[in-house]
């Protein structure tokens, strides 16, 4: 081929010409707003919509996506990147989620830096006052060096079974829900193991290894069920929508906040120890947030999805139905902790525990049961997880 026939339009003024020439006198495109492709959930753009979405290769064969970006890598057998077999819920768009948090990384890192920053103050003034003086001794020693350090294991186990959700989901608006909601437990984990560090250094004699908790976590009938519903949500499921909704809409609401907020948080007080709420006030926030982010995913966007509601809920319901027998299993081998410890009147009595589970129970038919028509009979649960506490 001559050099002629080789030039194009930025070297060819002929080429150039009769380019120019077809170019239209008005506007090419009258949008001149950003990512004016996407629908904003609020009044305008928020810069956690800008900045998070539409920002990894979208193929186009997921609902919602623009291009047929994707890595060059496969994995092995030849599996893309991304793609609808990887869950069996369906959606016509799945860009729809939005966390009402707007969590990105920028804003997650200055808000846990503030966590940190206020935490240490707390601390130092903890120490300063001598406050370990108030704490029972058997409470320190033996409820929060063992039976709270093994929940360590518990956070840390759902923290790795995000895993797999942070990679194969199928947007960039749940992935950050998944990934932050993921480094939350981990911080939880986190959190448990620094308070047994900080009590060694004010407590001589008192152990800051894990070896004991996890040896618990391991072996006692306490966390038996905890422990199998842990590892199989873990290693047992392949669909990243069923891991997140067993683990923030089953097990988290019903297992978790009975642990942290109705044993722990309610009954250190009694014992002098001010220093778990404290801990367990700001797992309490990451609960929070992490669900209200969940249920605008599977609740707002697809169990309501205008096109794959019906099928959606189905998935739903059945995962539910599946991870509710095994977290109630859990529950009810936690019971037993109340043998451990002397009967607090209004708090640990049966009749007290059974309010307890009950408002567990509630909290939960009311943020996932209810809007997608599942019945619930909570005094049966609250009858089957209580049996074998006495009074």
């Amino acid at each position: 081929m001559s050099l002629e026939q080789r030039k194009r339009g930025l070297t060819d003024p002929a080429t150039a010409a009769v380019i120019l020439a077809a170019i239209p006198e008005g506007k090419l495109d009258t949008q001149t707003r950003m990512n004016y492709f996407m629908t904003p959930r609020w009044k305008r753009l928020s810069e956690y919509e800008i900045l998070n979405g539409y920002t990894q290769p979208n193929p186009d064969w997921i609902a919602g996506g623009l291009d047929w970006g994707d890595w060059i890598q496969k994995f092995h057998g030849g599996r893309p990147s991304w793609g609808n077999e990887l869950t069996e819920l369906r959606t016509t768009d799945w860009n729809r989620h939005r966390d009402p948090a707007r969590r990105w990384h920028a804003p997650y890192v200055k808000n846990k830096t503030e966590e940190w920053g206020y935490t240490n103050r707390f601390l130092e003034g903890y120490s300063a006052e001598g406050s370990i003086r108030t704490m029972d001794a058997f409470w320190r020693d033996e409820m929060i060096g063992k039976f709270y350090g093994a929940l360590l294991h518990y956070e840390y186990g759902l923290f790795n079974a995000h895993s797999s959700v942070g990679r194969d989901i199928l947007s960039d608006f749940g992935r950050s829900t998944a990934v932050f909601a993921a480094f939350d437990k981990n911080d939880i984990s986190q959190m448990i193991q620094l308070e047994k560090v900080f009590i060694a250094k004010l407590v001589p004699g008192f152990s800051e290894s894990t070896d004991e908790s996890k040896a618990l976590w391991m072996k006692d009938p306490i966390y038996s069920g905890a422990r199998e519903t842990v590892q199989e949500v873990w290693q047992g499921i392949q669909d990243h929508n069923e891991i997140l909704w067993s683990i923030h809409a089953v097990i988290e609401p019903l297992f978790g906040q009975f642990v942290r907020r109705e044993f722990f948080q309610r009954v250190a007080p009694y014992f002098g120890d001010n220093l778990t709420p404290f801990f367990i006030g700001q797992a309490q926030t990451y609960f929070q947030t992490t669900k209200a982010a969940i249920q605008d995913l599977y609740l707002t966007c697809l169990a309501d999805d205008p096109e794959f509601s019906e099928l959606n809920r189905k998935y739903l319901s059945a995962w539910t139905a599946k991870w509710l027998p095994k977290t109630v299993a859990s529950l009810t081998d936690f019971m037993g902790i109340y043998s451990n410890i002397d009967v607090i009147p209004g708090v640990t009595d049966k009749v007290s525990v059974q309010e307890a589970v009950r408002r567990v129970f509630n909290d939960w038919v009311q943020d996932y049961a209810k809007p997608l028509n599942i019945k619930v009979d909570v005094e049966h649960y609250v009858a089957a997880i209580t049996r074998n506490l006495k009074g």
